[in-house]
């Protein structure tokens, strides 16, 4: 998708999706800048184009960016690591935003709601990553040689009831599953970790399956769930069967190369 002349802020956070945006953006000809964050956006993400880095809390000079660089469309994109009320840098419009909207006493799903929220009555459109990569989201099928079979797909069944569940608390996106059996699910630590932290758990015989779908009540313009590369490459480190996803609801990243190396090492990547 090209946004003609629109002007993108991009707020940057960590992993391959903001590079992606910024690649798009700049071979469609779009104008682009972005927002990093000190200790939580790589360096490099934003080398490429004007950018200003700030302190989580800093909104008033996020404003002042945002409308100095003539800013239309925002899209959030990459993780930021949810800081406690100590780490963050609140000047006085942060402080009264976080006193209106009770910020920290929400789950991850209601922060960004309420931020985007507050962005758009600022006057800004506030965009998913999937409206300029247009090649994002998980198509509904199998994308691999390997398929799951018919065992695998009744742990991907039961992974999709407990998932649901799970999100209508606001708790994890994704599940590792053995056998019938949860072997864990993941919280604050993300799906790395998560992946790492059930090796000990895991039985004899069938491999565990990686399984991540959206919450119910989750704001898709700014937190789908996501696999890339990176993820196949530890699944595949781990013995994983595979990895099932949640189509049209869950990002993609580096289709090509991941599903060029699930192949390879004959796992499945499986939409649902």
């Amino acid at each position: 998708m090209t946004l003609n002349s629109k002007v993108i802020g991009l707020i940057a956070g960590q992993g391959d999706l903001p590079p992606q945006i910024i690649d798009r953006c700049q071979a469609q000809g779009d104008q682009i800048v972005a927002i990093a964050f000190e200790n939580q956006t790589p360096p490099e993400t934003v080398s490429s184009i004007p950018h200003i880095w700030l302190k989580l809390g800093a909104v008033d000079a996020l404003l002042t960016y945002l409308r100095s660089q003539n800013v239309t469309h925002i899209v959030m994109a990459g993780g930021i690591k949810r800081p406690s009320l100590s780490e963050l840098s609140l000047d006085w419009t942060g402080t009264k935003l976080l006193a209106k909207m009770g910020l920290m006493s929400l789950g991850d799903d209601g922060v960004l709601t309420a931020i985007i929220k507050y962005l758009e009555e600022k006057g800004f459109t506030v965009i998913g990553a999937d409206e300029l990569l247009d090649d994002l989201l998980m198509p509904q099928k199998c994308l691999t040689t390997v398929q799951p079979s018919e065992t695998e797909m009744n742990d991907i069944q039961i992974a999709r009831q407990v998932l649901s569940k799970l999100g209508e608390a606001d708790i994890g996106q994704a599940l590792v599953i053995q056998q019938g059996l949860i072997l864990g699910v993941e919280a604050i630590e993300g799906t790395e970790n998560l992946i790492n932290r059930v090796q000990s758990y895991r039985r004899e015989g069938g491999k565990p399956i990686l399984v991540k779908m959206a919450k119910p009540q989750q704001n898709l313009k700014a937190d789908l769930p996501t696999i890339g590369l990176q993820t196949v490459e530890q699944c595949i480190n781990n013995k994983f069967a595979g990895i099932a996803v949640e189509a049209g609801k869950t990002q993609i990243l580096k289709q090509d190369e991941a599903v060029a190396l699930a192949n390879k090492e004959k796992i499945f990547i499986f939409g649902f």
